[in-house]
């Protein structure tokens, strides 16, 4: 055989794994294409809380300008078909591969403080914060409430919903704007102090008693977020002392009672009284915390073990949306949520506490994505009316932000009528509300990320309306 005839025959299984390389390469590329093009896209990422970019409406400027292009490149990039499938399984497999990692098992995430040319909106819905502290948006899906555990009402369907922030609008609308610190399998956001802040939010509280006087009682619990009870202490000078802001408000309140949430919770901080995967606490952190309330009011309360207790497997919160932390996402933890027995009767207000409707008291859980959990109970652009079996003469008003919902459920043996109104969504005269629904007592409670970030600028605003 002549070394020409040797040569060919060695080729040709070298030319036969080309062109099947070739073959599969265009295979995967021609699927990848079909399956990009006409397989259904996202419109919503409930962990990143936030909808997925649209297709953009043609115009000759927005062509010219070349924003049309822009966009559409953004929708296909930002609405991946089954995109949470895929964002999880990068986060799980890929990016433990890459990063740096801050000692054993920790992660320091700095997302920035990002601005956003394209939105001019506020952040209303976000408890915001100075700007050397974190900030966190509070957004949810439309949810259908049919049949939920509530005991209430019966047949009855409720529809609540807040806006999702548009696409790009998480960063302008309150993304975390400062450090996380993952350790331990838990987020924690680094508390960059109240710088003064607290002060003001002391006086704004003590211009409500006031202008309430003597006859209603006014309250102020500050509530300490997990930093406190769960930094590592060589991690200690990256944040600034809740408890001394905290502190700092006491001492300059004026006729208002104190209510000390901190040294309540921090008795109790070897239970699960915070989320380790959101930076809300955990159901049994607001019941401490309700129980110290209810000692300061003067009021009965009642035990945990009168409660339906409920658990929710699967929990991966915020913190995950936020950092896209793998550690957050392999070590899911258990939402428990506690429910009255006793029956109560719900009504729901606009927040300019119109368009009255029956609801219950929490919503069904199934009606939430498994990131969604704490949305149990409910959302924040409402006025709540609870009337329980309580028959003390006392009516009380909350005005709080995202974390003051869970206090409610165990309050509802404290007090005969309770209106709980978010200082953000809040439409009235506060003054006048508080008169015409005969309160007796008048508590806030917000974390400190609220009191004393730009949040407490609606206390003094609602007063003021």
């Amino acid at each position: 055989m002549s070394d020409s005839q040797n040569n060919k025959h060695n080729n040709s299984p070298a030319k036969f794994l080309s062109l099947l390389n070739i073959i599969i390469i265009v295979l995967i590329l021609l699927a990848g294409f079909v399956y990009l093009l006409f397989f259904e896209r996202d419109t919503i990422s409930y962990e990143e809380k936030r909808e997925l970019a649209k297709f953009p409406t043609f115009s000759v400027d927005s062509y010219l300008s070349g924003d049309y292009t822009e966009d559409i490149a953004d929708y296909y990039d930002d609405t991946v078909p089954n995109r949470s499938f895929f964002k999880t399984v990068i986060s799980k497999y890929i990016m433990p591969l890459k990063g740096v990692k801050y000692g054993d098992g920790v992660e320091i995430y700095n997302t920035g403080n990002k601005n956003n040319d394209n939105d001019k909106n506020s952040a209303k819905d976000t408890e915001q914060s100075t700007s050397s502290q974190p900030a966190v948006t509070e957004t949810t899906k439309q949810t259908t409430v049919s049949g939920s555990t509530g005991k209430s009402t019966k047949g009855t369907t409720t529809t609540t919903a807040t806006t999702l922030p548009k696409a790009n609008e998480a960063e302008a609308n309150g993304e975390v704007s400062n450090n996380i610190l993952v350790v331990n399998k838990r987020a924690i956001m680094l508390y960059g102090g109240a710088w003064g802040n607290e002060i003001s939010y002391a006086n704004d509280v003590n211009a409500y008693k006031e202008a309430l006087g003597k006859d209603v009682n006014v309250y102020s619990m500050v509530l300490p977020t997990s930093v406190s009870y769960y930094l590592p202490e060589n991690y200690n000078d990256l944040v600034a002392s809740e408890k001394d802001d905290i502190d700092s408000i006491e001492e300059n309140l004026k006729d208002v009672i104190n209510v000390d949430a901190y040294t309540a919770l921090l008795r109790h901080k070897k239970e699960d009284i915070y989320s380790r995967t959101d930076h809300h606490w955990q159901p049994l952190g607001a019941y401490y915390a309700s129980e110290e309330f209810a000692k300061q009011a003067g009021v009965d309360f009642a035990d945990i073990s009168k409660y339906k207790k409920h658990s929710l497997s699967g929990y991966v919160g915020t913190m995950y949306g936020y950092t896209q932390s793998s550690t957050l996402l392999n070590n899911p933890e258990t939402f428990v949520y506690y429910e009255p027995e006793t029956e109560v009767e719900v009504t729901q207000y606009s927040t300019s506490f119109t368009d009255p409707i029956e609801t219950s008291l929490l919503i069904n859980p199934e009606n939430l994505d498994n990131s969604s959990y704490y949305l149990v109970f409910g959302v924040d652009n409402n006025i709540r009316h609870v009337k329980t079996k309580c028959t003390n003469g006392r009516n009380l008003v909350i005005f709080k932000d995202s974390y003051g919902n869970a206090l409610l459920p165990f309050l509802t043996s404290s007090f005969e009528n309770i209106y709980i109104c978010d200082i953000r969504y809040f439409d009235l005269n506060a003054k006048s509300f508080i008169n015409s629904v005969e309160a007796t007592d008048v508590l806030f409670a917000m974390c400190t990320y609220s009191a004393v970030g730009e949040n407490r600028e609606h206390i003094s605003e609602n007063l003021n309306k």
